[in-house]
């Protein structure tokens, strides 16, 4: 039986380190990396290295993207069975522009990964289903066909498509700031009681601020750590994967939070959506100095 199961986009990502946007019809150089991402695949290659048994579910082309993608999901451990090459698609790729501070915006085209929906009939056994920017259709799906499993989702982008009464059923809740306010069309605090009618635990990540957890009776708030910030890419996937191993192993919330932030501050001070995600080894060494006594 798997730990987790990671459900969603496999992508590549061309990650162009800009120092500005260019003007309409104009022209700016930039440096170019093509680092392997989609949020499903970075949140499953950082569980696997903390340790969890990590499986994906989702799509690439059955082009050479596809197949390294594929390749560098085996290589970190994780469990490419439930993999789809779809004939005659393109891998998912994604265009990320990075700044000189580390902020990114992005431009996708989703390619194999539309095919999802097809595969979450027959899901294999797993403890946690994580479901990373999928579709309104592809939760209530999961949400029927889970067995025994417990779900916890990211909504990413897709936070558009639902309400709050879409996510009964659902265990685990991680969305950032803006996606909570999209969701309940109210600031986090207020928002996360709204959330809590329907999901047993809402975790809220405020970027520089920390996070935020709620669980319909006590809320926990941990702040952030200062360190030198490379590239945010992944950042939210790297605190999905420290909070829910955290979680999956029987930590408090408190720990589940300090796990999700040091996971992401050791990703974001390196390019790409993966390159720094630690080992278990790498995280409880980071933790061991306890960083926020000595971050301050």
């Amino acid at each position: 039986m798997l730990d987790v199961l990671s459900a969603g986009n496999i992508n590549i990502d061309l990650s162009f380190l800009i120092n500005k946007l260019p003007d309409l019809d104009g022209e700016e150089t930039a440096d170019l990396e093509i680092f392997h991402g989609g949020s499903a695949a970075n949140f499953a290659v950082g569980v696997s290295r903390l340790g969890l048994k990590a499986g994906i579910l989702g799509c690439v082309g059955d082009d050479e993207f596809g197949r390294e993608a594929i390749c560098e999901l085996k290589k970190a451990g994780v469990v490419t069975d439930f993999v789809r090459v779809s004939k005659g698609k393109r891998t998912g790729t994604v265009c990320v522009l990075v700044d000189k501070s580390g902020g990114r915006r992005m431009l996708a085209y989703r390619g194999a990964n539309v095919e999802l929906e097809s595969l979450v009939e027959d899901l294999p056994e797993a403890k946690f289903i994580q479901l990373c920017n999928v579709s309104r259709n592809v939760l209530m799906k999961i949400k029927k066909s889970r067995g025994r499993a417990r779900i916890s989702l990211d909504p990413g982008g897709s936070v558009v498509e639902l309400t709050p009464e879409d996510l009964d059923g659902v265990d685990l809740l991680l969305l950032n700031e803006l996606e909570c306010r999209l969701l309940t069309r109210s600031e986090y605090r207020e928002g996360t009681r709204k959330l809590s009618e329907y999901v047993r635990q809402v975790v809220v990540k405020l970027g520089e601020r920390g996070a935020y957890a709620f669980d319909g009776r006590e809320e926990k708030i941990q702040r952030a750590l200062r360190v030198k910030v490379v590239d945010t890419t992944g950042a939210g996937d790297a605190f999905d994967a420290g909070f829910i191993t955290a979680f999956i192993k029987g930590m408090g919330i408190e720990e589940c939070l300090r796990w999700g932030i040091a996971t992401a501050s050791l990703k974001i001070q390196r390019r790409g959506a993966r390159e720094g995600l630690p080992t278990l080894v790498e995280l409880e060494e980071f933790l061991s100095c306890d960083p926020w006594i000595t971050n301050i």
